[in-house]
């Protein structure tokens, strides 16, 4: 399943309240009328204006080979965890970036990172890095451990079961920046759903993602995958 996806299917079980259709995320294109109304929802809540002192526009480092860009998508992310702060790196990043799945697009790496932004709780949310590795032409893999809160529901938001996530970054193989974004993982609504009930979390809602330290002794990081 998708990152967004999952996340706006959880929202429509969990919000609650009016939905303020004056504040729409900037160019998140969403592909369903439920979708549209928990993007909505999301979309309600204020944003941080720590973002607001990114330069957005900054100069782009053109000409990074895809080893290069792997290392300061690592360094960066280690730093900023920007998949889930919105702390991201413009610089890194074409004027035409997309995020897409099957429920939600962005265009813009400052919409996209406004998004995540507003998605998930700043005071809890995690984006621990497990691995960044070209794993094919073109290609940057990025395997990292979610956990935290998301801004959805009453009251203090939903806690996340800890859940792994691969996302696929592909760059321009003339300029060599990151042109798209793909996010999927294995966790499900259901079992999101059930970790809310701290009595049914090991019993019904299946097992956490292990711990990255953990986690970093399973990686291969040639691949970006996980043994066994």
């Amino acid at each position: 399943r998708d990152l967004f996806t999952t996340a706006f299917s959880l929202a429509s079980v969990l919000t609650s309240g009016p939905v303020d259709n004056n504040n729409q995320a900037a160019s998140v294109e969403t592909k369903s009328q439920l979708i549209s109304l928990t993007n909505n929802a999301i979309s309600s809540k204020d944003n941080d204006s720590v973002l607001d002192t990114i330069v957005w526009d900054a100069p782009k480092k053109v000409g990074l080979n895809s080893e290069r860009m792997s290392d300061a998508i690592n360094d960066g992310l280690r730093e900023r965890e920007w998949f889930v702060t919105g702390q991201g790196l413009p610089e890194l990043f074409a004027d035409d970036f997309s995020f897409s799945d099957p429920q939600v697009s962005v265009t813009g790496i400052e919409d996209y990172c406004r998004s995540v932004r507003r998605l998930f709780d700043q005071t809890t949310a995690r984006c621990e890095v497990i691995c960044c590795s070209v794993t094919a032409a073109n290609t940057i893999t990025v395997l990292w451990r979610n956990s935290g809160k998301v801004n959805l529901g009453p009251g203090g938001g939903v806690e996340l079961k800890p859940y792994v996530v691969t996302t696929t970054l592909r760059t321009d193989q003339n300029n060599g920046l990151i042109v798209s974004q793909k996010d999927t993982f294995d966790s499900d609504v259901l079992g999101l759903l059930l970790y809310q009930v701290p009595a049914l979390r090991s019993s019904l809602a299946g097992p956490a993602a292990a711990p990255i330290d953990v986690l970093r002794q399973r990686c291969n990081f040639e691949t970006c995958q996980l043994t066994t």
